[in-house]
């Protein structure tokens, strides 16, 4: 793994123009997970309930879940958003950043849901989402 990027939480209101389009984009690409809008995303960020990471390379929404049984908490990669590299490098190159986040919040893990083969590299799945329609 790469040396970690310091990753510092940015204003979602200055960089709203350059992000929604990710956001949309994101939204698109895979709708049956992407059930928020993004203005939930917004306002979720804003509320400080989601923290934005903003990069060169890209952005990333996360937020903390809590284990309602052990306590454990995972930082959630909740979106992320490369702007130019499409095949899963940005994740890669960040992922020791989002794994000194996690630790400086004292999660035990860094999750995400993926539709992406490349993050399976570097990251061990934790459990495999399965459904039927109704």
């Amino acid at each position: 793994m790469t040396e970690p990027i310091k990753l510092e939480p940015c204003s979602i209101r200055e960089v709203w123009d350059k992000i929604k389009p990710g956001l949309e984009a994101v939204k698109a690409g895979w709708p049956e997970v992407s059930t928020w809008r993004v203005e939930d995303v917004y306002a979720a960020v804003l509320a400080e309930q989601a923290v934005l990471y903003d990069t060169e390379d890209g952005f990333a929404i996360c937020n903390i879940r809590t284990d309602q049984y052990t306590g454990k908490t995972d930082l959630l990669i909740w979106i992320a958003y490369a702007y130019e590299d499409k095949r899963g490098g940005v994740m890669l190159k960040y992922l020791p950043s989002f794994i000194e986040v996690a630790k400086d919040l004292g999660c035990s893990r860094v999750v995400t849901l993926s539709n992406h083969p490349a993050l399976a590299t570097a990251l061990e799945p934790v459990y495999t989402l399965y459904g039927v329609e109704v």
